[in-house]
């Protein structure tokens, strides 16, 4: 598979491909063996062209987020590991919207939208997951859930094509979506929120104990109990 190789090379660097790639090292539970392809785009492009030559070879491929569902055998995974994470992590803000890429973290949305005073995030707050597996399952807790907040999903579909989906189209309910069945890849997703009127000391002190807890994640732990094969 060395043209394989130099064909992901040439599309992703050095930073966005690892051979023989430990999982222990990218979910919380600290176990897993060695995929064979471990990649980390950079933007939806990278995305879509490793996509691209991976189908090429027919080349089994995996998709997650940061880890933190995710229980790999010693064994590892045989194929393609694709973990859309910190490189594709970018939160712009403009008035009570929020645009982030689908590799940030739950929390650290939540902690950028309490700092510019805006609610209706802080159930996601200790939620230990990235923005696009929040998607796909809906997410919640405390009373609040993903499809509160969504306005549209950016996604990548099984015809290698970006769309825009709108929250509406997306059949969100408890802890689920037809992202799945529909075979779609979060790439980002735009929150609509809502503008305090005041500073709220119980909002700010649960997000801030929050990020204080992130430190928790470098603890072995999973939040759920799946295994990739």
């Amino acid at each position: 598979m060395e043209r394989l190789k130099q064909e992901l090379l040439a599309c992703l660097g050095e930073e966005g491909l690892k051979l023989h790639e430990m999982m222990k090292e990218h979910t919380t539970f600290r176990v897993g063996g060695a995929a064979d392809y471990f990649i980390q785009p950079k933007s939806a492009e990278e995305l879509r062209a490793a996509f691209e030559i991976l189908h090429r070879y027919e080349m089994p491929v995996l998709v997650i987020g940061n880890g933190s569902n995710l229980l790999v055998r010693d064994k590892g995974i045989r194929g393609a590991v694709i973990q859309i994470y910190n490189r594709m992590a970018e939160i712009t803000i403009e008035g009570n919207t929020i645009h982030t890429k689908g590799g940030a973290l739950l929390s650290a949305v939540a902690a950028r939208a309490a700092d510019k005073g805006l609610t209706g995030l802080e159930f996601a707050s200790g939620i230990p997951g990235s923005i696009g597996g929040a998607v796909v399952m809906n997410a919640g807790a405390y009373g609040g859930e993903m499809k509160d907040v969504l306005a549209s999903v950016d996604v990548l579909t099984q015809d290698l094509e970006i769309k825009t989906i709108p929250a509406a189209e997306l059949n969100l309910g408890y802890r689920c979506s037809s992202i799945p069945e529909k075979g779609y890849i979060v790439l980002g997703a735009t929150l609509q929120l809502k503008r305090q009127r005041r500073r709220n000391p119980w909002t700010h002190g649960r997000i801030g104990r929050a990020e204080k807890g992130k430190a928790a994640l470098t603890v072995p732990q999973c939040r759920q109990h799946l295994q990739a094969s």
